[in-house]
């Protein structure tokens, strides 16, 4: 999750194109490549809805579009007068391959530009969150395809506790989500143990039929989990952000999971119910 060129979900052709670019007079450009899964300003959206999604095509974003994440890539005109957005209709749902996960998430593109002669697009992530990719990293969607999917809904779920990222962590290490979680992944001491600023997870599952990438652990200074399965061939991800804010211990407690494209409204009441208890034995402790 960290922000580093190659975790950031830079494809070995991009990293390739970047170093080729090095033997240019030009300075090369930094608009590809970059990943903030865990980017909350931009919630989880059914693909679906595609009506409730903020996009900016054919021209470039002013400041105040970028603000209110109607768009992503801020470009810098005067270093590359020449950038301009690409012609196309937005938002659009494309796919984008992993290196490092070894597998394809839905993404939405809400701009597209041309900068040096590449064409970069910044999307946000179907689960919440954001990037950028080269055009030629990502898969658009047929209409059809998209249909073919049928709603693909979210649970996604803000809260403001009166606890610390501490306080957080030793309630929902009693809950049965942690202890499933450590019994599928047989880390059941670190789901289980006290929380540690310092302590962090990287975690691999292959199993028939299902395979799993777990990262936990402080990116940018906040408490982050993302869980991302691959299950017969479909994407299905959770995540959990804390935010802490220490000059009033509160903390911003992000959750969000799926899709549940079959039965949601079961899944939302299970996962509203089970944030409530976390919340409430938090802010007990």
């Amino acid at each position: 999750m960290q922000r580093s060129e190659d975790s950031r979900g830079t494809s070995s052709n991009t990293r390739q194109r970047i170093r080729n670019r090095r033997f240019k007079k030009s300075e090369p450009h930094r608009y590809g490549g970059w990943y903030c899964p865990d980017n909350f300003g931009f919630v989880p959206v059914d693909i679906q809805k595609l009506d409730e999604v903020p996009a900016i095509a054919d021209r470039l974003p002013t400041q105040q579009e970028l603000h209110d994440n109607m768009s992503l890539i801020d470009v810098d005109t005067v270093k590359y007068p020449d950038a301009r957005a690409l012609k196309m209709n937005l938002p659009r749902v494309a796919r984008i391959n992993s290196d490092h996960k070894g597998m394809e998430e839905l993404i939405i593109v809400i701009q597209a530009i041309v900068v040096q002669d590449d064409t970069v697009v910044g999307y946000r992530f179907a689960n919440g969150g954001n990037g950028s990719a080269w055009m030629s990293d990502v898969r658009f969607l047929s209409e059809k395809e998209v249909a073919d999917m049928g709603p693909q809904p979210f649970f996604y779920s803000k809260s403001v506790l009166n606890a610390s990222t501490k306080d957080i962590w030793r309630a929902a290490s009693k809950t049965d989500y942690f202890k499933q979680l450590g019994q599928k992944f047989g880390k059941q001491a670190f789901f289980s143990a006290e929380w540690n600023p310092e302590s962090e997870a990287r975690l691999n599952l292959d199993t028939d039929g299902e395979k799993a990438t777990v990262y936990v652990g402080v990116v940018y200074g906040n408490y982050y989990l993302q869980i991302d399965y691959n299950r017969n061939g479909l994407h299905y991800s959770e995540k959990l952000l804390m935010m802490e804010n220490p000059e009033d211990n509160t903390t911003e407690f992000f959750f969000a999971s799926g899709p549940y494209p079959k039965d949601f409204e079961k899944r939302k009441s299970d996962l509203d119910s089970w944030v409530k208890a976390v919340k409430k034995a938090a802010e007990a402790d």
